[in-house]
């Protein structure tokens, strides 16, 4: 196993319900968890929901700091939103630390001047948050040992949804960290629920109170989209970030293209191999290396979560 780091997750928990997933995982996983922020619509709400499952899970996560981060892309206008597909009511009476965007972004910021290298990010939403960050403290994210996000698709090429929700703040991501470890959804689309992890988490009827909200999540998502499949794109972060084996991972240089019919697509350049027949595409790019997941350990990954549910 690699080196445990502190934790501090950075997601959209509410629509996918691979988020709330993930977050139950790394309590389940023992990180130490500095805190939680929320990012795209509606991040109040978000961030309610998360400071419950925090809360419900106790053993010291109870005091998890959740944090309500920036809910409108970089260059969208403000719009009113309607709740996110597995809210709950009862979700109101466990506040948020914060809702003022700012204070999230600060709250990042903190973080990984505090703890640096001890520190990993995991950006499992839109990167609007990072981007924000990025603006206030070009520095900041930079600190800290690894960004691990899941978003992009490097080796099977098209705009992956994390991306296309914020084009520019992705953009702005890309051309500036030096840390970023990238699970793009041409991996984690291949990481499909096993059946006995699916009915664990599904019909779960022990009396755990966060498995019991969790279970009352997946309820809402499965009755909102009942032929969709369970797929574990943000757990799989959790689990790259505590055994990076379970990835194939290799150093490439992506670009984030941000106009055209091809807007939102991350493009592998060292896949593309042509870069010397178009090299005034790239003039001015800083081409800043990255680390992408090739593959994935199927069988150690199912292997390890289905431990953790069942």
């Amino acid at each position: 196993m690699a080196e445990k780091y502190k934790l501090l997750m950075d997601m959209d928990i509410g629509d996918d319900i691979d988020d709330a997933i993930a977050l139950y995982a790394a309590m389940e996983r023992g990180f130490d968890l500095i805190g939680v922020t929320t990012v795209f619509r509606n991040t109040a709400d978000r961030a309610k929901m998360a400071k419950k499952l925090v809360t419900l899970y106790g053993k010291g996560y109870e005091n998890t700091p959740v944090y309500a981060g920036f809910g409108v892309p970089m260059a969208e206008p403000a719009k009113e939103y309607g709740h996110v597909i597995h809210y709950t009511e009862d979700a109101e009476n466990y506040a948020p630390d914060g809702v003022d965007p700012d204070a999230a972004a600060d709250f990042i910021i903190k973080a990984c001047r505090t703890y640096g290298k001890e520190l990993c990010v995991i950006a499992i939403g839109p990167f609007t948050n990072m981007a924000r960050v990025i603006e206030k403290d070009p520095e900041a994210l930079n600190l800290c040992g690894r960004v691990c996000i899941m978003g992009g698709a490097y080796y099977k090429q098209y705009a992956d949804w994390n991306v296309m929700c914020d084009v520019e703040a992705a953009d702005l991501m890309f051309r500036t960290l030096d840390n970023l470890e990238c699970i793009g959804a041409d991996v984690t689309h291949l990481c499909k629920a096993e059946s006995a992890l699916y009915d664990a988490l599904v019909n779960y009827t022990g009396d755990d109170p966060a498995r019991k909200y969790l279970t009352e999540m997946c309820g809402l998502w499965r009755k909102d989209r009942p032929a969709a499949p369970l797929l574990l794109h943000d757990p799989l972060v959790v689990y790259y970030a505590e055994d990076p084996s379970v990835c194939g991972t290799e150093s490439i240089t992506a670009v984030v293209l941000t106009d055209g019919f091809a807007r939102g697509m991350t493009v592998n350049v060292n896949a593309y191999g042509k870069m010397w027949m178009n090299e005034s595409a790239y003039a001015g790019y800083p081409m800043k290396k990255c680390r992408a997941a090739k593959t994935v350990d199927l069988e150690a990954f199912n292997r390890r979560i289905l431990a953790d549910y069942t």
